[in-house]
């Protein structure tokens, strides 16, 4: 018995192993322009960095998103993107001094989708020229050439919309825990009957 449950302690184990890739979301691990912090000069691009590989099918780009969003409400960005690794890219470009939001959706690793927003405050060099950004959020013009517009191919609305699991990816994972754990314990149990059973006592009372 002490064996038995020592197998099953195991093969929980293994489960939760197996497990535990379906609930590990990608998450932001650094950015251009920083997170609550002051832009004083444009970079070339925006970027975020995430800590795992992002699940870019095909090249396409679909399901990503990024987007700058001015004090006055209109869209900085010229809706293409560029995916490679970890990271997102996307052309920078701003209006006036004030504060900026950065709205990015990004596909996971593990096929989910995960959104999020930060602010950054811009303060424009002397001589800089703003852009006039859009009252629309923009698509991409060379969509199809491997960078694709943010609205054209992911629907957010300019909030964060948190992180969405897939109950199916999650279906997966717990499947393929639930065979391993299974062949365990029928493992297990065919070694138990197969034990030979103890010698008897063959002591004479007399």
């Amino acid at each position: 018995m002490a064996g038995t449950a020592a197998a099953l302690a195991i093969a929980g184990s293994a489960v939760l192993g197996l497990a535990g890739p379906a609930s590990a979301h990608n998450y932001m691990i650094a950015s251009t322009p920083k997170v609550d912090g002051t832009l004083t000069s444009l970079p070339k691009t925006f970027e975020i960095t995430t800590n795992d590989r992002l699940l870019d099918i095909g090249g396409t780009d679909s399901g990503f998103a990024y987007r700058i969003v001015g004090p006055d409400g209109k869209y900085y960005e010229d809706g293409c993107l560029d995916v490679d690794g970890p990271s997102m890219t996307t052309k920078a470009a701003l209006g006036d001094s004030g504060k900026y939001t950065v709205e990015w959706q990004i596909i996971s690793a593990d096929g989910h989708t995960v959104s999020d927003e930060y602010t950054f405050t811009w303060d424009a060099p002397a001589g800089f020229t703003p852009a006039k950004g859009s009252s629309k959020p923009p698509v991409c013009a060379t969509s199809g050439s491997g960078s694709t517009g943010a609205s054209a191919s992911a629907d957010t609305t300019g909030t964060a919309s948190g992180d969405t699991d897939s109950a199916a990816s999650d279906a997966i994972w717990i499947g393929a825990g639930g065979v391993v754990l299974v062949g365990v314990v029928v493992a297990v149990l065919l070694l138990l009957r197969r034990r030979p059973a103890p010698a008897a006592d063959d002591t004479d009372d007399d």
